[in-house]
């Protein structure tokens, strides 16, 4: 059996994948975990583990988990080819949205009983990765869970 957090992980990143990746959507990759180089793909998203939150349960012998899911959209730049800055920045609206409509639309799955975004919003800055420079926003989400 896998732990609450890295189901949640997997779960997440499964339905970011069926709604973000294909013909005709916003990214080329959705991962379950950090990956240290994309190869020049982009738009790329990554779905990672964040702080575990426990506390004893007051009837005393179990857990009340929560914790945070961390989802990094990666976007790259320009790349000279036709990809442009503003065109970076129209895709990583886009795919914050469709991440936003995700999530609305998965309250409750067999690997949460709760996921909302965090109370800090999002953090965006730049990153290079694989000598690409990429526009990365960083969304965190707070999962509550059972058991």
């Amino acid at each position: 059996m896998s732990a609450p957090r890295d189901a949640a992980r997997k779960q997440l990143a499964a339905l970011l994948s069926a709604a973000l990746v294909g013909t005709g959507k916003p990214a080329a990759a959705v991962y379950a975990y950090q990956v240290g180089d994309f190869r020049g793909a982009t738009p790329v998203v990554v779905v990672t583990s964040g702080p575990m939150r426990r506390a004893l349960d007051s009837m005393g012998g179990c857990w009340r988990k929560g914790f945070q899911l961390l989802v990094y959209v990666f976007v790259a730049y320009a790349d000279g080819a036709g990809w442009s800055e503003d065109m970076a920045e129209d895709a990583i609206d886009a795919i914050e949205e469709a991440i936003a409509d995700v999530v609305l639309d998965n309250q409750r799955t067999d690997a949460w009983v709760s996921i909302a975004y965090g109370d800090a919003g999002t953090q965006l800055d730049a990153v290079v990765i694989g000598g690409v420079e990429y526009r990365r926003e960083l969304i965190t989400f707070d999962v509550g869970v059972y058991g």
